[in-house]
């Protein structure tokens, strides 16, 4: 079994870049994205793809820079700084981000903490009107 730690790091690499095949592969087939935390789970191939295809597409980029990872487990909770250009402008999205793997070292959930910087302004990670225990 690889370490969540190992499976975060290749998420990164990959990511910043630009291998689409490699962080595909990291994937289990039955992972769940919660992304960010308060919208409805995304689950499978068609989430991660989603991710990918939303975040790369045309004028838009991202560079992930972790500041902390802890490990415990089969998870490892990350502080993240999110780095993006869109239409040319720079954004930075904060977030802390808990990943697990499954017994083979995919990963098998990955829930993410941030606020949504408006600007990016993208249907897949806004919330809209985030579910109130007390509602």
């Amino acid at each position: 079994m690889g370490s969540a730690r190992d499976a975060f790091a290749a998420h990164c690499d990959a990511w910043n870049t630009g291998d689409r095949e490699r962080w595909l592969a990291l994937f289990a087939d039955d992972v769940t994205f919660d992304d960010p935390v308060g919208v409805p789970t995304k689950h499978g191939r068609e989430a991660i793809e989603t991710s990918w295809a939303s975040s790369n597409r045309v004028g838009r980029s991202w560079r992930l820079e972790p500041r902390r990872t802890i490990e415990c487990g089969n998870e490892v909770a990350v502080d993240l700084v999110n780095i993006g250009t869109i239409d040319g402008e720079t954004v930075r999205v904060e977030s802390i981000e808990i990943w697990r793997v499954n017994d083979t070292g995919k990963v098998a959930s990955v829930r993410v903490f941030f606020e949504p910087d408006p600007a990016v302004n993208d249907p897949y990670y806004l919330p809209g009107r985030r579910a109130h225990p007390d509602s």
